[in-house]
């Protein structure tokens, strides 16, 4: 009763949540009593005002992470060892998501069970190597040009020229590259990390960019918060646009009925048994304390499908649970960036589900192999909607598997998406929880150490 009460304080969970039920009923009601199909325009014309919401949110991704990251890796200079313990949790969550991933294709196979259901098309192609989809990672890991990372955020991308009318293997086509409209987020996470250490080294001359740094900081935090507020109305469009775009729901969800299960059996497994054991073996105290605190960001993020727009929802929670605003405003916005357990685990399934579809046999290394570049694709990829599903089509085109089928994911890509991006929320937080209690017992244990010197003294 107590719970439902401080819920109800929140008006903005409950306004959410309504926008969110009210997106869905009205999306189910105009699909079924409507005697003609909705055009391309008309679902355009009532996705409207949530297209405007997501725009603003794109809008404010370059100075909403760079501030923060900036401004927050200033104040953690001295601290190296917080930077450290979030690189060995990203990468130990990561490990538990491919093993796990692996793991329940490999025993449930889902692929295998509709290879009969004659959804697979046959015309295998390949214009990307492993390597190269790799290579880029780092490539878009810094940047050759600023500017170009910013303007509609640029990313590079290899690409192989086929020689015509040849036969040539594809390790020996021609190789050239283009800058593709898509979030290089990664690199400008990596500049902002690099100028915050600077600024932390020169001590008073770094003051006046520090201060800019925070005081932009906290405006964006001021904005993204105005933003979140039309969160309710966004939910309600673009749910029930989405609804009226899937032409066939429920041919859909019994075609992928097995795959849909697989992956909510991951995110579950993963949100709440794997990700909680980790923050009980470094804490020794109860992770769900933390989870059943994140109310508001989840609600968010199941209204608007983005990592990036959860942020300061996110922040705010961690704050109310203890959790210092110098390590919430460094791993939060760090997290939505590189620490996208859902959409890894969701690719993954999704990679070794579509290569099932087509029967093609591959090693447990192969496959292993292709769930760490699908999860190291992710690494970077923007926190918005639906942003996903290029990458796999890369890694797939990259190991020679057909990529028509993807389509099968993509028409249910917008449901998932509300749930993986909860699992982001979830692995953030545990991971800021986790980071703050290391950092809070080294505080502790280094006043005696700073009192006995000043007595001795």
């Amino acid at each position: 009763m107590n719970l439902l009460r401080r819920i109800l304080k929140q008006k903005l969970i409950v306004m959410t949540v309504i926008g969110v039920c009210a997106g869905i009923s009205s999306g189910l009601i105009l699909k079924t009593f409507t005697s003609q199909p909705w055009s391309t325009r008309d679902i355009m014309y009532l996705k409207f005002p949530g297209e405007l919401f997501m725009r603003l949110v794109n809008c404010l991704i370059l100075p909403l992470v760079t501030s923060s990251i900036v401004s927050a890796t200033c104040n953690l200079k001295k601290s190296g060892q917080i930077g450290t313990m979030a690189l060995y949790y990203y990468i130990t969550t990561t490990f538990l998501g491919i093993a796990l991933s692996v793991t329940l294709v490999q025993t449930i196979k889902p692929g295998e069970l509709l290879k009969n259901k004659n959804i697979v098309s046959q015309n295998a192609t390949r214009s990307f190597m492993t390597v190269d989809t790799i290579l880029d990672l780092f490539r878009n890991l810094m940047p050759d040009n600023m500017i170009m990372a910013c303007k509609k955020l640029f990313q590079y991308q290899t690409v192989l020229e086929n020689p015509k009318n040849e036969s040539v293997p594809i390790d020996e086509w021609k190789i050239d590259h283009t800058s593709i409209a898509g979030t290089n987020v990664l690199g400008l996470v990596f500049f902002s990390l690099v100028l915050g250490l600077a600024l932390g080294d020169i001590d008073s001359k770094g003051e006046p960019l520090i201060n800019f740094f925070q005081s932009m900081s906290d405006a964006m935090m001021k904005i993204m918060n105005w933003a979140i507020m039309l969160v309710p109305i966004s939910a309600l469009f673009l749910i029930s646009g989405k609804i009226l775009e899937v032409e066939d729901f429920d041919s859909l969800i019994k075609r992928l009925g097995i795959y849909i299960l697989t992956v909510f059996s991951g995110l579950l497994i993963q949100g709440l048994i794997l990700l909680p054991l980790v923050y009980f073996i470094c804490t020794r105290k109860s992770p769900y304390n933390v989870i059943f605190k994140l109310g508001p960001a989840f609600v968010t993020a199941f209204g608007t499908s983005s990592s990036t727009a959860t942020v300061p929802v996110t922040i705010s929670c961690l704050e109310r649970i203890g959790i210092p605003s110098k390590i919430s405003r460094f791993i939060v916005p760090i997290g939505a960036t590189i620490n996208m357990d859902g959409i890894a685990l969701y690719e993954s399934i999704g990679a070794i589900f579509i290569i099932q579809l087509h029967g093609l046999q591959f090693s447990l290394f192969k496959l292993i192999i292709i769930s760490i570049t699908c999860t190291v694709s992710c690494i970077g990829a923007a926190g918005l909607p639906s942003g996903g599903y290029v990458m796999l089509i890369m890694v797939l085109n990259s190991v020679g598997v057909p990529v028509e089928d993807v389509s099968l994911i993509i028409a249910i890509d917008w449901f998932v998406d509300r749930f993986r991006t909860t699992l982001n929320i979830v692995a953030d937080a545990l991971g800021a929880g986790i980071i703050s209690h290391y950092y809070q017992k080294k505080k502790q244990n280094s006043v005696p150490e700073e009192m006995e010197l000043y007595t001795s003294s």
